[in-house]
């Protein structure tokens, strides 16, 4: 059963996101912009926060932790290196895209990849609302899939799986609160909060992993000497590049700058108590990592880390191209990454910055997602390592739930400290993720669903008045949204038994994710056509067919699996779904104009 200190660190990981959100929830939103996007309170050190808290997704966590436990370093360290990439592509290509987007501040028009996509290829409705339709699907897909992860974590130590849905319910709801009541910048305070909590959970346990392991001095296998090397050049990383400072401590403020929201004060000394608290505990993990290489040798360690990068991958090529292409070219087309860029133009004009500080600002913001995204990927990785090595974890199909019963079953001084902080750190990284695409959801639906429906209500065209009207409609969507993901985890806990340390398991969240991917072809043709002078754009039909052959290949690949059981057959979703949008564009683009 679960002890007091565990539920403290899950209680109070989970509860502290409610802080920012109801301190900002009094803000007057004239525009929707300064709802769904964000009010000119947020600092940009919030919003890059936020952004590298959505990059670490517990549903991904498992998998990666898995490849660690067995050995198998190669996708992890592919995935992180070309997400890292896929920032940089972003980067490189954001020029098109900051001026629409300043553009669309300005008039409050839509902000979203959407929009963007409709401006370009023949200003119509319908090509807008079929990106948003499918962005929508899949992000419910992948809330769902955090539900089911965190709920696999939390069974070992509740035992009933009433309590746990009860959690999970309860993590969800809290997610609907935090979007609601102070939307963008609220989302975003509580993200960078959630980061700081799961800094403080991942840090700590893997520190006192190493000082498991430092006290046994047995024998590791050679991807645990490259665990514990890894594991300290992050920390060392970390602590240079963060400068202890992990979490942004500006004080919280409303519209008005000199009256700061009752209750910002204590939250900023919080903040203040967690960065130091963190830093502790990096410096930690680095001292005993430096005396355990000091232990094997330099030599040896190098040599053992040389043999465990030699091991090969037992996974499908299938699944290797998945590991490139979705996270090189998922950052350019998710509509979070859009709603935050957004927000640091927003931030940038009405903070009266020089213009010539803006190049600079974005690539900050762009290094830190990029950068840390990417390592956050690896750290997990070996992290599963370490902990499979310190604690003598069984293998198993189901590897992470299985360490975290080792530490409910193996109770001493040390694993009864590692097992909150571990169980604090996932469940802010669960509803962190939750909670930024919660939040995007929400933008779709305003921006890009609700002037479908009511056109007068569109951004920039409603009055005040009918904006409160607005927010009603997404409001009550915004439930409705949740209560579909609400009964499809209950179904997906009711029915199937899903293991979340599976490839099979991450393959299906790829698969979910390429329901974004589909428009990517839209994208990038007019971003590449601006570099030689043309325009890229497409007419109404060929935009449709592009997202409906992309959408249609997916659909066909997820069929083929459901038949035949093959994995490979799942991670292809991926390449089918980009491979025909881009035929389809190719054809567009070959395809003779009649006059």
């Amino acid at each position: 059963m679960m002890s007091f200190f565990d539920f403290a660190a899950v209680a109070l990981s989970v509860a502290i996101c409610l802080v920012p959100a109801c301190l900002l929830r009094r803000q007057h939103h004239a525009r929707a912009q300064d709802f769904f996007v964000s009010s000119r309170s947020t600092p940009l050190g919030v919003i890059g926060n936020s952004a590298v808290a959505s990059t670490l997704r517990l549903a991904a966590v498992g998998p990666f932790f898995a490849w660690g436990a067995t050995g198998d370093v190669w996708p992890a360290v592919v995935a992180s290196g070309c997400l890292g990439l896929g920032f940089v592509l972003f980067y490189q290509l954001r020029g098109p895209i900051v001026q629409f987007v300043g553009g669309a501040l300005r008039e409050d028009r839509s902000i979203t990849v959407h929009a963007f996509i409709a401006r370009q290829h023949g200003d119509d409705a319908t090509v807008r609302l079929l990106a948003a339709s499918l962005t929508l699907f899949a992000l419910f897909g992948l809330i769902t899939g955090e539900a089911i992860a965190v709920a696999a974590m939390l069974k070992p130590v509740m035992g009933s799986t009433a309590l746990v849905c009860l959690s999970v319910l309860g993590m969800l709801i809290l997610m609907l609160l935090c979007a609601v009541l102070s939307g963008g910048s609220g989302a975003m305070a509580s993200a960078q909060l959630q980061l700081g909590m799961a800094y403080l959970g991942l840090i700590g346990s893997a520190a006192l992993l190493l000082y498991l392991q430092a006290s046994m001095l047995g024998p590791m296998p050679p991807h645990g000497t490259l665990a514990i090397g890894l594991v300290a050049l992050w920390c060392v990383f970390v602590l240079v590049y963060r400068r202890s400072k992990y979490v942004d401590t500006n004080l919280l403020r409303l519209a008005d700058p000199d009256r700061p929201p009752r209750g910002a004060a204590a939250l900023k000394r919080f903040q203040q108590l967690l960065n130091p608290v963190i830093s502790i505990f990096v410096v930690l993990a680095i001292v005993i990592a430096g005396m355990l290489l000091y232990f094997i040798g330099l030599s040896g360690a190098g040599r053992e880390s040389l043999a465990a990068l030699q091991v090969g991958t037992n996974l499908p090529a299938a699944a290797l191209i998945a590991l490139i292409l979705l996270p090189l070219l998922y950052p350019l087309v998710d509509v979070a990454n859009w709603q935050r860029l957004a927000a640091i133009e927003k931030h940038i004009v009405e903070g009266g910055f020089e213009p010539g500080l803006r190049p600079g600002i974005l690539r900050s913001f762009f290094r830190m997602a990029g950068t840390e995204g990417a390592l956050l990927g690896l750290l997990m990785c070996m992290f599963g390592a370490l902990a499979v090595m310190a604690t003598q974890t069984p293998g198993s199909a189901d590897v992470m739930p299985a360490f975290v019963t080792q530490l409910v079953s193996d109770q001493n001084e040390v694993t009864v400290v590692i097992l909150p902080l571990l169980l604090a750190g996932v469940s802010a990284i669960a509803l962190s993720t939750m909670l930024s695409m919660f939040s995007a959801s929400l933008s779709t639906i305003r921006y890009d669903i609700l002037p479908w429906f009511r056109p007068e209500l569109s951004p920039g065209a409603a009055p005040a008045a009918d904006e409160a009207v607005a927010m009603r409609c997404v409001t009550i969507a915004g439930v409705g949204f949740l209560a579909a993901i609400v009964a499809a985890f209950l179904a997906a806990e009711a029915a199937f038994r899903i293991s979340i340390s599976s490839s099979a398991f991450l393959a299906l969240l790829f698969a979910l994710g390429s329901a974004q991917l589909v428009f990517l072809p839209l994208v990038l043709a007019p971003l590449m056509a601006r570099t030689s002078g043309g325009s890229g754009a497409l007419s109404r039909n060929w935009a449709l067919a592009i997202m409906g052959c992309g959408a249609l290949g997916g659909a066909v690949a997820a069929a083929i699996h459901v038949m035949t059981g093959r994995e490979a057959w799942l991670w292809a979703v991926v390449p089918v779904c980009l491979g025909m949008g881009l035929l389809a564009a190719v054809m567009a683009r070959l395809w003779p104009v009649k006059p």
